[in-house]
């Protein structure tokens, strides 16, 4: 399983929200969970978990020009967006 972290600003998170949870929706079976953090400081800062089967679903899913313009008319400021790929190695849940 892989694990994509991503952090990226966006211009309204009110307005980008109800957008991303209709996109993690709609790719039901490629992403297979995510989760959502937003910055205390800066309300427009998002950084974003998600799972998916393989790095190689990943780059798939965010090689679609769709994806990256979706992301744009959505809020998404192109230039804030940074990737971490993750690998899970265990651990304990609390």
């Amino acid at each position: 399983m892989t694990t994509l972290m991503v952090r990226f600003r966006v211009a309204d998170y009110d307005a980008w929200r109800p957008q991303y949870d209709g996109a993690m929706e709609r790719a039901r079976g490629v992403v297979r969970s995510y989760r959502v953090w937003r910055g205390q400081d800066d309300r427009n800062l998002v950084l974003a978990e998600e799972t998916f089967d393989s790095g190689e679903v990943a780059e798939a899913l965010l090689a679609n020009p769709a994806i990256q313009q979706e992301m744009e008319e959505h809020g998404v400021d192109p230039s804030s967006v940074q990737f971490d790929w993750l690998d899970e190695v265990g651990g304990e849940t609390r």
